[in-house]
């Protein structure tokens, strides 16, 4: 495993810095043309024995010294290294790469910012005048040019933003939700040399901590929501109907499997340290409350077809994210999640030494009834599963638990071509991951408090690009991993 220190370069707001609570890469008008972000490899079986694919790739985190950065050293006297001096040359190119780049952030003191990369400037001081609550998240539609931000006002407002005209909200609606859980967009599966997806469906948390609900934002939002689902309500094969007690809903996630089809999976964390996943693409799913359910619906003891759980530890999950998964022996489709916990290294220790990671990897199984609904399926019925299924793949570490460190995570991230996510630990640290062999890359340095935010660029699988943001009101933007053979 790798360790950088430096970022590209660190934003910092004017005035007492608050806390940085979401932030991503809204607009990439220089994303390379005619590019496959995509595996570096054709097919990614991601079987639960994968070995390590990733040793052809070269860890790249460059500190480019830029404007005001440089001045300071220079000032300061302090002699520089040939490394340093190696990165001055670069300064310019920096610039031209991070053209059109804009990057959103929000904040504990309510207000969502917009940042030009190229110039470290920030150009749009607030584009939520009148919340009167922390900002909770900030999140990027698959169409570049728009951006949602969540507040935990009184409301629970949800506002839709056009990078051109930020500070005029295109769509506001409210969830009256007041926990701390985070919208999520939904996410595309890869395809090629787009991310395409439903683009417009956003999951939502609500007033009842324990539901979810799942709108089109192109819809009236004072209109019933595509789906609903309640968490405490389970049924499988031994119980018939039952309620659960998960308690609240701590984190959501949401993909879509199939870009030219709506193939929805939802993954919702749970305050009891449970991951729940719930299969969509049905027109029979329970939760689908539009006028495409089919008349009837499904029986009760036919939900299992439609949704799994897995607890991955006694701490809530924090945050949960979702990437497809292809199995090239079968031919079908599964789904990878990564999950983060909170946690406590004095508790963790009593636990068995495989049990005290705060990071989990799982595997869930579509059921095959389910799958590849465009096209026949031809195995034979020893591979047929009948209900959906989640396993635990790894449990990884962040510190150490023996150095009493802070071993809580508050955000987990796939890069958008799924072959590694990064993780943000309490510890003040950003580590990446390998997505097929849970293997650790890097550990990235440079804040002061706990990494709270992390956004993959659009187009990362090519450029690297990561930004970060943390308690201590610092945004960092690295490079990693950047993969040289993509060429514009």
């Amino acid at each position: 495993m790798l360790s950088c220190t430096d970022a590209l370069f660190s934003l910092h707001p004017s005035g007492a810095a608050a806390a940085v609570t979401g932030i991503c890469f809204v607009q990439n008008n220089n994303a390379p043309q005619n590019v496959v972000v995509g595996s570096d490899n054709d097919e990614d079986t991601d079987s639960d024995s994968d070995d390590d694919n990733f040793e052809h790739l070269q860890f790249k985190c460059t500190n480019l010294l830029l404007g005001h950065d440089r001045q300071k050293r220079n000032r300061g006297g302090e002699s520089e290294s040939s490394y340093q001096q190696a990165t001055h040359h670069l300064s310019a190119a920096s610039h031209t790469s991070l053209f059109g780049v804009v990057l959103a952030s929000c904040h504990q003191d309510g207000t969502c910012k917009l940042w030009d990369l190229a110039t470290r400037r920030c150009i749009v001081n607030n584009a939520a005048e009148g919340r009167n609550g922390p900002g909770l998240a900030v999140r990027r539609l698959d169409q570049m040019q728009q951006f949602v931000y969540q507040s935990r006002d009184v409301l629970g407002t949800v506002s839709l933003h056009d990078i051109h005209r930020p500070l005029d909200p295109i769509l506001q609606l409210h969830t009256y939700s007041t926990t701390f859980c985070q919208m999520a967009p939904c996410d595309a599966a890869d395809d090629g040399a787009m991310i395409v997806g439903e683009r417009n469906l956003i999951a939502l948390p609500t007033q009842h901590q324990s539901v979810a609900i799942i709108r089109d934002l192109r819809c009236d939002p004072t209109c019933s929501p595509s789906y609903r689902i309640d968490t405490g309500y389970y049924c499988n094969d031994n119980i018939a109907h039952s309620r659960r007690n998960y308690g609240m809903l701590t984190s959501l996630g949401l993909l879509n499997l199939q870009g030219k089809s709506q193939q929805l999976v939802l993954g919702c964390g749970m305050e009891d340290g449970s991951a729940l996943f719930y299969d969509l693409r049905s027109k029979r799913s329970p939760w689908l409350l539009d006028n495409a359910a089919e008349e009837g619906g499904c029986l009760p003891e036919e939900t299992s077809n439609f949704m799994c759980q897995i607890k991955l530890g006694n701490d809530p999950v924090l945050s949960l994210d979702l990437s497809r998964s292809y199995s090239k022996d079968t031919g079908t489709q599964s789904l990878v999640s990564v999950a983060g916990c909170a946690g406590d290294a004095d508790e963790m220790s009593e636990l068995p030494e495989e049990d005290q990671g705060t990071v989990s990897t799982i595997k869930i199984k579509l059921a095959n009834d389910l799958t590849n609904v465009d096209r026949k399926m031809e195995h034979s019925s020893s591979n047929m599963s009948s209900s959906m299924k989640a396993t635990i793949r790894t449990k990884i570490r962040t510190c150490s638990i023996e150095s009493g460190g802070k071993i809580g995570v508050s955000v987990c991230r796939f890069r958008p071509d799924g072959r590694m996510f990064a993780v943000g630990g309490w510890d003040r640290r950003l580590r990446l991951f390998d997505r097929a062999s849970s293997k650790p890359l890097a550990i990235l340095q440079g804040h002061d408090d706990t990494v709270t935010a992390v956004d993959w660029a659009g187009n990362a699988s090519s450029t690297g690009m990561l930004a970060t943001g943390a308690g201590d009101g610092r945004i960092c933007i690295y490079r990693v991993f950047p993969n040289t053979s993509l060429k514009k």
